[in-house]
């Protein structure tokens, strides 16, 4: 295991291994005795585990991401407590892995023309660094919905955290319970208009004389260079292998074979390339250059629905994979999406969104065994919220998936803990003159098809506007520290990875002999006192950290900031036309 391969231990990992010790006397589900020792030993546990963490200023060699596709704070407060309750606990005590990570922070989501977002232009900000307009991928603002020929103009092209990371010569991959080609993925690699330009088919009048999502991905930089990409969406590569296709997945007009144009591609730049579509054929890989898995002609299935379909390999499995094919002496990039988190809220069904953020989980459990945290930077973290609320007063334990178990005073009937304000969910009548909701003391409110009660009637719920969170451990985890814009998230990749904008501020090869350089001169002072403002590497073996920055220079900082916001304030926005999504599958 590549955390083997490094003799010190991490002291991040330590740090997160010795909390989650902790936290096991204090799992349990006895609420008699949770009296007041049991809280004060937990926040003096907490504190002494605080007080002993310390900044890592090293370049990260390794860079995971994982993104939670709409795992707001209360749908990741609900996966919270439902990984708890699944293993008998009253579950608010427990805790989701990347929760006991030392760094955290809050995102600000909206882009520039809208002030609830979607996925295409948050995954532009946190991947390329740049706000940008709702549904377009990979440009600047000056590109509108369904501008093919300003999406045209590479003026307006954003470049990644992906192409950067292959500029330095790291490996570079991506794993996604959704099609490869779908709006997290695609701000990687790909530049346009407009998010649903996943195939030629989808180009119609408006996207005439642009190239669609997957073509970019095969035939033009960075998308060509990735060394691993597994996930789904076969058939808007024309590979589909469903005799009976689902007509609202994109399907490609050009009769091309992206998958084999990949494998030629591949051959001819001579390479070893490998193609796989089941999960037998991708645990069968042990070595190869390049490769390619698409498990689904569209979307992964939800894990609930998995129980007779063993040749979809889980999320888990996929990153295990990807991070063993891309051992590099260069170190990589890799983007873990646990996408049908985001799907599962669109419709209402706690129970699917539940399980996905669990098998999310899982995976960065796994991936935390598998690297080093002293030159591994791992983040996790949301592109937006959705409009779930976690309501009514449950008692301690009660079943997420469940109801209040207090009635509403009003009309006498009960009312599940989990509800959101619109989406299919809706269902409400008339009755004596009256209107009235359905009794989910009536219903299995733990059955899979079933949709938590909404407010709004629509067929796909919306998602929220709210600041979503990230955590972090790792090289440069700390400059994650407040609120921020969510486009700072790719600067602070670039930062610790030394890469893209940050390329020239740090010595991306010195890393070895500045882990060892830096270790006593930093580690041995309080960290506030030692923040690092930056770091200046003049040669293999030497480093230099600033101290903080003079309250008069602070001073100035801060009134410089004060001035963009009030000039963002007063920028014009652009108004976009209304965007008709309800059939169109997420």
């Amino acid at each position: 295991m590549m955390g083997q391969q490094q003799p010190q231990k991490s002291a991040a990992l330590v740090w997160v291994a010795v909390n989650l010790l902790l936290l096991v006397a204090a799992q349990q589900p006895e609420l008699e005795s949770q009296d007041r020792h049991h809280w004060w030993d937990l926040a003096q546990n907490e504190l002494e585990a605080a007080l002993n963490v310390r900044d890592n200023v090293n370049i990260a060699k390794n860079v995971i991401l994982f993104l939670g596709d709409g795992m707001g704070i209360t749908a990741n407060t609900a996966g919270r407590i439902y990984k708890g309750q699944k293993k008998g606990m009253n579950g608010e005590e427990g805790y989701l892995t990347w929760e006991r990570f030392p760094n955290a922070a809050l995102l600000k989501t909206y882009n520039v023309d809208k002030q609830v977002p979607d996925s295409a232009a948050t995954a532009t900000a946190f991947l390329c660094g740049v706000k940008s307009n709702y549904y377009t991928l990979g440009v600047d603002s000056a590109v509108k919905y369904k501008d093919c020929n300003a999406s045209l103009n590479t003026a307006h092209h954003l470049s990644s955290i992906l192409q950067w990371a292959q500029e330095q010569g790291m490996d570079t991959g991506l794993v996604t319970t959704t099609r490869i080609t779908h709006a997290t993925p695609a701000a990687l690699y790909a530049h346009t208009a407009n998010r649903i330009w996943e195939c030629d088919g989808n180009l119609k009048e408006e996207g005439a004389g642009c190239k669609d999502i997957a073509d970019q991905l095969i035939t033009e930089n960075p998308g060509k260079n990735i060394k691993v990409i597994m996930g789904g969406g076969r058939r808007t590569l024309g590979a589909g292998l469903d005799p009976n296709p689902d007509n609202k997945i994109c399907t490609r007009q050009d009769g091309r074979d992206l998958t084999q144009e990949w494998l030629k591609d591949k051959y001819h730049r001579g390479h070893t390339a490998t193609y796989a579509t089941t999960a037998e054929e991708m645990r069968e890989v042990e070595k190869t250059d390049f490769f390619l898995g698409l498990f689904s002609d569209s979307h992964l299935p939800f894990m609930v629905e998995r129980e007779s379909n063993t040749s979809v390999p889980t999320l888990k499995e996929m990153t295990l994979k990807a991070i063993d094919l891309l051992k590099n002496p260069e170190g990589f990039f890799l983007l873990v999406e646990g996408g049908r988190i985001d799907h599962g809220l669109h419709g209402n069904s706690p129970y699917r969104f539940l399980e996905e953020i669990l098998a999310m989980d899982d995976a960065v459990a796994a991936a935390l065994e598998e690297v080093n945290l002293e030159d591994t930077l791992v983040l996790v973290t949301a592109d937006h919220s959705h409009v779930l609320t976690i309501n009514g007063y449950p008692d301690r334990g009660n079943d997420i998936l469940g109801v209040t178990g207090y009635p509403s005073k009003e009309d006498g009937l009960n009312y599940t803990t989990l509800l959101f304000t619109s989406g299919p969910g809706f269902n409400y009548s008339i009755k004596n003159q009256t209107v009235t909701r359905l009794d989910p003391n009536d219903h299995d409110t733990r059955d899979l098809d079933y949709k938590s009660l909404a407010a709004v009637p629509r067929k796909s719920e919306t998602h929220g506007g709210e600041d979503v969170a990230i955590w972090a451990a790792g090289p440069m985890a700390h400059l994650l520290h407040r609120t921020h814009e969510q486009h700072y998230v790719a600067h602070v990749m670039a930062h610790a990875a030394a890469v893209g904008p940050s390329a020239h501020k740090r010595l991306r090869k010195g890393y070895p002999a500045q882990h060892e350089a830096s270790q006593a001169s930093f580690f041995s002072v309080p960290p506030r006192a030692a923040y690092p403002q930056g770091t200046s590497i003049t040669g293999a073996s030497k480093t230099q950290i600033y101290p903080s920055i003079n309250p008069g220079l602070q001073q100035v900082i801060a009134a410089r900031e004060q001035q963009i916001l009030k000039e963002l304030g007063l920028m014009p926005v652009h108004r976009s036309e209304e965007i008709i999504y309800e059939d169109y599958e997420y």
